[in-house]
């Protein structure tokens, strides 16, 4: 399970190559955003564009993008950015956390 140490110390380090913390600022619903989020001993990681989903749905159901970046139940860390890449694929990954 991730210690609360280890994963400000990652977070952090993502916020110093131009990364946005959870903590300063929720991700824009506008835009298409990569993210990544420390949740339950799960580094979720994905694009998504918020203005595109379906809020009263996912707002309840744990894992979803809705939940994670602007619920935040249970985050432990999270960070964001703009998504550079303008062909990038939509979707998420879990994968437990490495440390």
């Amino acid at each position: 399970m991730a210690t609360g140490r280890e994963s400000l110390l990652w977070r952090k380090r993502l916020e110093r190559r131009g990364w946005v913390s959870l903590r300063r600022g929720a991700a824009p619903g506008n835009r298409v955003v990569e993210y990544h989020v420390v949740w339950q001993g799960w580094l979720i990681s994905g694009r998504v564009l918020l203005g595109h989903r379906d809020r009263r749905w996912e707002w309840w159901e744990p894992g979803s993008p809705t939940y994670l970046l602007e619920r935040r139940h249970d985050v432990t860390e999270g960070v964001w950015r703009y998504c550079r890449r303008r062909a990038a694929q939509l979707g998420q990954v879990a994968r437990r956390v490495p440390w």
